[in-house]
């Protein structure tokens, strides 16, 4: 593939790398101080930030480029994205975790809140860390896995999110169901950057042949 990042920060460098070592061909980079011409990219990878959704959207559209979106922060505009994409004829895909093991333990959640939701004595919570750097809180993920286990239960459960940003860790998400007798726990633990990376490049190249706005759960989960 030929790939235009979007957001040359830590994580736009390691999508840099990752999408090399797989072969990949990164034709331009573009950031705030940074803008190559995108003519001959077929995709891009957006992790700048929400506030540059518009201007993302618009060089996506313009120049008929699928699009990866890793930023977060925009879910209130689910419908407009939509809307332009489809008009554009492109294809999308956002995800608040592009990690293929968190794609899985969204899943988990969603069954664990099943199964759990039948036994009444389990009370349904949410952990997450991340380094101090981190501005959101919660992370977008543990939104995510949150809102699995509570679509999952019927509303029945719905656990309530701690977060601490200190130190240096890239995130750690720990759903439980806790009761009288035991404890059930499902976590996952990102050990760097590159396995959101690599599930972004992935991401790009599911998009070939598609049309439309997708989750990336949709397209690996199904």
């Amino acid at each position: 593939m030929k790939i235009a990042i979007h957001g040359y920060g830590k994580m736009g460098q390691t999508i840099e790398k990752v999408a090399r070592e797989s072969g990949h061909e990164v034709v331009c980079i573009l950031d705030v101080n940074r803008d190559e011409p995108i003519a001959d990219a077929e995709v891009m990878i957006d992790f700048s930030h929400a506030g540059a959704l518009d201007d993302t959207l618009k060089r996506a559209c313009d120049n008929k480029l699928n699009l990866v979106i890793g930023t977060t922060g925009w879910n209130d505009r689910l419908d407009d994205v939509q809307q332009r994409v489809e008009r554009a004829g492109i294809a999308c895909v956002y995800a608040s975790n592009f990690s293929p093991g968190a794609n899985v333990v969204f899943a988990l959640a969603q069954r664990a809140g099943e199964l759990v939701a039948r036994f009444p004595q389990y009370a349904a919570g949410m952990e997450e860390r991340h380094h101090s750097q981190k501005l959101d809180a919660p992370s977008g993920t543990a939104l995510r896995i949150a809102a699995a286990a509570k679509t999952g239960s019927d509303g029945k459960l719905d656990p309530p999110i701690v977060s601490s940003r200190v130190g240096a860790e890239f995130g750690l998400h720990t759903l439980f169901f806790d009761s009288p007798d035991d404890l059930i726990e499902i976590s996952h633990r990102a050990r760097g950057r590159e396995g959101f990376a690599r599930g972004a490049v992935m991401a790009a190249a599911l998009l070939r042949g598609r049309k439309g706005l997708f989750r990336f759960e949709e397209l690996v989960m199904q």
